[in-house]
């Protein structure tokens, strides 16, 4: 009973509100209400003349209420705009509700995107109007205006690039790919799309690449230079810089990188930092590069023991001195060629200055082990040596060599190579002063 109380309250409390307002008052608040409202409202009757307009219609054609009620919509659209809307209002006209884009000049000069609503005014099956309902939306064109502009920018930008981009998605799957990075993998842009990306990397490669694209989710910026394999098999280098970009208004978020081609840079480093470990003359691996393959062998394994042997040839110096530098260089080569067949890895053979060689033996088990290589090397470097001069200087010069040689642990790479070589000068022979020339069919001894 006092729920029901209640609503019959409530209802004549309504009913008292509805009498106590006026026709007069209601229209007035509705005009009220319509004049609040930022939206073009109007009405329109069946000749399509002007009944009522809100306020934001009166000023955004720049006329006032006299001048708008009973005008036709053609005076106030203009004729232009009015031919373009004809179609949608016969067709309101006609009973059925329209909702279309349109843009518009306004009072004030400035470009308006509109979009407008005609709903029909359907009374006992007749049409008698229609309502009008345009709704300003210049901002949101606009915005998809300026978004439409910077992918096309975009998209000129990844097509002209004279370096490779491509956009992924935060698994490292291909979005987009330009045409410059489709060049330089050999591949077509269909090949790819769609594909992880890192199926490109070089194995080698791959857990460096896969650290980097774990650090990008964290929205870090990275840089790296790694090997991709191309479509034919080969390898190439290249620089990339890569970032995660956030997806704007709930898009997803994307990666976007760039690479560049560094390929003959990286060759061209190879190559100096080879030629900085090489000796220029015979192509064996040199002083420098002694010394640090011995101080690597100390840094991975300080326990370990290591053969050196250390050899030269003796009485080199006659040679050069009796027949020249030429002959000697080529002597020279000629040793250094035979040292090179005798010695295989993981040992490895080193000119360290002069007529000087050594070969390092890791993980030397045995002394018996080194000193059969030293045997070894002694026999290879000893004999004569064809040099490849014109048939009228050729000569054939006869050597011997000393070998030195020691075991010990790598924790004394110097001392190692003094004992090796303070042992080879132990084995020396007595020095010889003479020096005996012969014809190319004969060959020279220089003991």
């Amino acid at each position: 009973m006092v729920g029901g109380y209640a609503d019959d309250c409530e209802s004549d409390r309504r009913s008292s509100f509805a009498e106590a307002m006026s026709p007069v008052e209601e229209l007035r608040r509705l005009r009220l209400l319509l004049n609040r409202l930022p939206a073009l409202i109007g009405y329109w009757n069946r000749d399509m003349r002007n009944v009522i307009a809100n306020d934001a219609y009166l000023e955004y054609f720049g006329i006032t209420p006299s001048e708008a009620r009973g005008r036709h919509i053609r005076d106030i659209l203009g004729e232009a705009v009015y031919e373009l809307n004809l179609p949608y209002i016969l067709k309101a006209l006609a009973g059925e509700e329209q909702l279309f884009e349109r843009t518009l000049i306004d009072s004030a000069g400035m470009t308006r995107y509109t979009q407008a609503s005609y709903v029909p005014d359907i009374v006992d099956g007749e049409v008698r109007g229609f309502y009008v309902q345009v709704t300003d939306v210049t901002a949101r064109v606009e915005a998809e205006q300026e978004r439409d502009e910077a992918r096309r920018l975009f998209q000129i930008s990844m097509t002209n690039a004279p370096f490779g981009e491509a956009v992924l998605t935060r698994s490292a799957h291909i979005l987009r790919i330009n045409p410059a990075l489709c060049a330089l993998l050999g591949y077509a842009a269909e090949d790819l799309v769609g594909n992880d990306f890192r199926d490109l990397v070089h194995p080698d490669d791959r857990p460096s690449a896969d650290a980097e694209l774990a650090r990008l989710q964290n929205n870090s910026q990275v840089a790296s230079e790694r090997r991709y394999v191309r479509r034919d098999g080969t390898s190439i280098w290249m620089q990339r810089n890569a970032v995660l970009v956030a997806g704007g208004h709930g898009g997803d978020d994307v990666i976007v990188a760039q690479f560049l081609d560094v390929t003959a840079r990286r060759r061209a480093e190879a190559e100096l930092a080879q030629l900085a470990l090489t000796d220029s003359l015979t192509g064996l691996q040199n002083r420098h590069a002694l010394n640090e393959c011995m101080a690597q062998f100390c840094g991975a394994e300080p326990k370990a023991t290591i053969g050196v042997v250390f050899a030269d040839l003796d009485g080199f110096k006659s040679v050069n001195d009796t027949f020249g530098h030429a002959t000697g260089d080529a002597v020279l080569v000629a040793a250094a060629g035979r040292l090179a067949k005798l010695v295989t890895p993981p040992n490895s053979a080193y000119r360290v200055g002069g007529d000087e060689f050594v070969v390092l033996v890791p993980d030397a088990n045995t002394d018996g082990e080194v000193a059969a290589l030293a045997g070894g090397v002694r026999a290879a470097l000893t004999g004569t040596y064809s040099t490849t001069q014109p048939v009228a200087t050729r000569r054939r010069v006869a050597l011997t060599a000393t070998v030195g040689w020691t075991r010990g642990g790598t924790a004394d790479a110097e001392g190692l190579l003094r004992r090796a070589d303070a042992n080879m000068y132990q084995q020396k022979p007595a020095p010889r002063t003479d020096a005996e020339s012969r014809s190319d069919a004969d060959g020279i001894a220089l003991p």
